[in-house]
């Protein structure tokens, strides 16, 4: 059976566009169709792989939609080309409304603890299946190997001009030594749907329900480190961010909650190490094709919180803190090599 001519005539539309709302991984189009405005989501194309991830989204969609009704709704997913058709859910996106820094509603906060609550709920073995190399449910050490392992493998990628700014930087060879003596310790906990993407730019305040987008990246694994992504990525004030890991406390289950403080704190750490990992690159891109000086200079500054976040993590300690002067000149050196890729 051919694909619906209407459907391929969406598609088609939505890569004429100039404008899109553009995540790191894929572009997210508004095209009206004769039923009215759907969002046709395409994958983008070149983007380097920097987080985990073990399922198609559109299969995902289709397990959860029972489940989880403040994930958007699928309706229609194409395998050649690749593209999904999602409703278009209007209503203003939550980093829009209410940027890192602005306190939150208590609506908000609630609509959050309630995606959480809906998270631990989905029946695992109704999930579509997992690589068979995944950790084996319960095995959170195993989960937490597979994501330093991601952090190793993005500070090895790169030529020596990178290598030569991770260092440049006092990021180590290895930036995961000092945590991974903590995965051992880490308690056993049964396996959860994780969203693992939860921040200001994933959540459109709708008329009727808050909605939680791209779920290219979920997982299945330990509940606790979605809190701590999600923690890490929403820069919440100090009382969100209690409120909001006091909520989750609340609506997990006994067995998800077996050592979590703790591991908590684990999860967290990670976060900021491989934010800094991960941003060394991303944010010296940045500041080398900055227009202006100031902007220049901004980029600079958040970089060096990231890294000053993330030394504490890393062995050897270093207590030596990086000036945004330091960081330009670094940048400025593996620009004049080729680096911005």
């Amino acid at each position: 059976m051919g694909i619906p001519v209407d459907v391929i005539s969406l598609y088609r539309k939505a890569c004429e566009h100039d404008t899109a709302l553009s995540g790191y991984y894929n572009r997210n189009v508004r095209v009206e169709s004769d039923d009215g405005p759907v969002m046709v989501r395409v994958p983008s194309a070149g983007a380097e792989t920097m987080d985990l991830a073990i399922w198609p989204e559109a299969a995902l969609l289709d397990a959860i939609g029972p489940h989880v009704p403040s994930a958007p709704r699928l309706m229609h997913a194409n395998i050649d080309p690749p593209f999904q058709i999602q409703e278009f859910v209007e209503g203003a996106l939550l980093d829009d409304a209410h940027p890192a820094g602005a306190a939150l509603p208590d609506a908000v906060l609630d609509d959050i603890a309630a995606f959480f609550s809906q998270l631990l709920a989905v029946p695992v073995g109704e999930l579509p299946a997992a690589p068979s190399d995944w950790p084996k449910d319960g095995d959170t050490a195993s989960f937490a190997e597979l994501l330093l392992r991601l952090v190793r493998s993005i500070r090895d990628r790169g030529d020596q001009s990178t290598a030569r700014l991770y260092r440049d930087l006092g990021v180590p060879e290895d930036p995961c030594g000092l945590l991974a003596r903590r995965v051992t310790g880490l308690s056993t906990r049964p396996f959860r749907l994780l969203h693992a993407d939860i921040h200001r730019k994933n959540v459109i305040l709708g008329a009727d329900r808050t909605v939680f987008l791209d779920w290219e990246l979920a997982l299945c694994g330990d509940p606790v480190y979605d809190l701590a992504d999600h923690l890490h990525k929403m820069s919440y004030l100090p009382a969100e961010d209690e409120r909001i890991t006091a909520a989750w406390a609340q609506v997990a289950p006994p067995e998800c909650r077996a050592g979590w403080e703790e591991d908590l704190r684990f999860y967290r750490a990670y976060e900021r190490m491989k934010s800094a990992v991960v941003d060394t690159v991303r944010w010296a891109r940045l500041i080398a094709l900055a227009a202006e000086p100031q902007e220049r200079r901004a980029y600079a500054v958040e970089l060096a919180d990231k890294l000053d976040a993330a030394r504490p993590c890393w062995i050897p300690a270093s207590d030596t803190v990086l000036t945004p002067d330091d960081i330009e000149r670094a940048v400025d050196r593996w620009s004049a090599t080729g680096g911005t890729g």
